[in-house]
């Protein structure tokens, strides 16, 4: 293989990565939620790749999705880490962690208070760090058979630190306000949508947008094909960082 053609496969590898993670500037939640059953569900996963081609290739994934409900309460504990390197470069170096906590309130199953917060980083987004804290209520609108809608409106502080030139710290309170939506189109299609409007409290023209779609087909009992269109906008990035970041994926599952 051509040094032409690896770097250019290398290229490819690190754009799907970073698209991947995209939306990792506002961290979906929503999908992570794993419905009512008692006690712990959620998964782990631990990946490292060494390539040696004439580059020096290294990888380092790790994901942890767990939620503990139980009665009125649940716990919701997320962990995302991306690291890639061509020799001594980092093409990706992301992550966030993240923790939630859900108290619905007793004879109103619709209106629940949650709580969380949030770290993160995202080199190639010049954020070295940010720390969030935020609370608010989250209110089941729809939730029948084939139709669910949530919406929630969260206060939070942020402090963000960036490795932009000026090494910018912003301090700040934002609203988290979102819309989750899902639809049963039917028995083996699904539709689902979150999105995400974060304006600043002090200053409105400070704002994010993050929104993902999805459309779920299950074509027999462990063949699965999804179509997700995924955007994030941020009205004022840091310096020489593009507003927006889009990310479109087609993807085909077995399950056994």
């Amino acid at each position: 293989m051509s040094r032409k053609i690896r770097l250019y496969s290398v290229a490819v590898l690190a754009f799907i990565l970073l698209n991947s993670n995209s939306f990792a500037q506002v961290v979906n939640v929503e999908k992570k939620r794993k419905g009512k059953e008692e006690g712990f569900t959620g998964i782990a996963g631990l990946g490292i790749y060494l390539i040696d081609n004439g580059k020096n290739i290294f990888q380092f994934k790790n994901n942890i999705d767990l939620q503990y409900h139980k009665k009125a309460h649940t716990i919701i504990l997320l962990n995302d880490l991306n690291l890639m390197t061509l020799d001594d470069d980092n093409l990706v170096n992301s992550g966030f962690q993240h923790i939630r906590y859900n108290y619905t309130l007793k004879d109103s199953s619709f209106f629940t208070i949650e709580a969380f917060g949030q770290h993160q980083y995202n080199s190639i987004k010049l954020l070295k760090k940010r720390f969030l804290l935020g609370a608010g209520p989250r209110i089941r609108i729809l939730n029948s058979d084939k139709v669910s809608c949530f919406i929630g409106a969260i206060g939070m502080y942020e402090y963000e630190l960036r490795s932009d030139s000026l090494k910018t710290i912003q301090e700040l309170a934002r609203l988290s306000s979102y819309i989750s939506f899902s639809w049963e189109l039917l028995k083996n299609l699904n539709f689902n949508n979150i999105t995400y409007y974060q304006p600043a409290f002090q200053n409105p023209d400070n704002y994010r947008i993050a929104s993902e779609s999805a459309l779920n087909l299950k074509i027999n009992q462990s063949l699965s094909f999804k179509i997700a269109l995924q955007a994030t906008y941020d009205s004022q990035p840091p310096e020489d960082v593009q507003k927006l970041f889009y990310s479109w994926q087609n993807m085909l599952t077995y399950e056994f």
